[in-house]
């Protein structure tokens, strides 16, 4: 079994994203991953780039890959860039759903909201992103962030990339989608290209599967990818 990998987190890129979060400016992505990526050593692997169309307006659909040492910004931003070579200079390369609000804070009897729950959307919009809640927690949140990406479906002229386990996917296993992803897939009425990520020889692995129908089973679609079945 091969040793993993462990990939600092870029501190400094994440708090030179100040200024726009204070300005509600966004920053450039392509740049802001190709720097993430730059530092990922042993260098990422790519697999698949024949399958992304020759059209970028597809959903990005890929498994939620984060454990100790591999933040979920790693791979994200190796996959931003698979889009970046694809298609050159769209700005934004992709526009990618995140978790940006999440369950209250719990001590004893007493609740808090999260601190992040103001931070989080604010880097969120500066890195292009649609916020949405932890599963369940506000769903009136999520709700208003999805209207709005709706709203802006007819021009948006790039990819639109989901993690369809949500924020409880973790490495080594690919789990079901959240309630509710296949519905939104099938509103936003793409092709679905499913992206698997895992790790082999300590090399962090990204594959990409030919695009599918919105109404397609996006784990089963993403295992394919892999060669694996779905553990959902």
């Amino acid at each position: 079994m091969s040793e993993l990998v462990s990939y600092p987190v870029p501190w400094d890129l994440v708090l030179g994203l100040t200024p726009h979060i204070r300005r509600g400016t966004r920053r450039d992505l392509t740049d802001f991953t190709a720097q993430v990526v730059a530092r990922m050593q042993p260098p990422p692997v790519i697999r698949g780039l024949e399958n992304l169309p020759g059209d970028p307006r597809f959903v990005l659909a890929a498994n939620h890959y984060q454990r100790k040492g591999l933040w979920i910004l790693h791979p994200a931003s190796v996959l931003t860039q698979a889009l970046v070579r694809r298609y050159g200079t769209l700005e934004p390369p992709v526009r990618w759903l995140v978790t940006a609000y999440w369950p209250r804070w719990r001590f004893g009897p007493f609740s808090l909201r999260s601190p992040g729950d103001w931070i989080l959307p604010r880097v969120a919009h500066a890195l292009w992103c649609y916020p949405v809640s932890f599963h369940g927690v506000d769903p009136a949140f999520t709700a208003r962030s999805l209207r709005g990406l709706l709203r802006e479906l007819p021009r948006l002229e790039c990819p639109i990339g989901i993690f369809p386990e949500g924020a409880a996917g973790a490495a080594g296993r690919i789990g079901p989608a959240l309630p509710g992803v296949d519905r939104l897939l099938r509103r936003i009425g793409r092709p679905v290209v499913p992206a698997w990520i895992g790790e082999r020889d300590s090399r962090l692995v990204i594959r990409f599967g030919p695009p599918v129908p919105p109404e397609t089973d996006v784990m089963s679609a993403i295992c394919a990818a892999s060669g694996m079945r779905s553990s959902g």
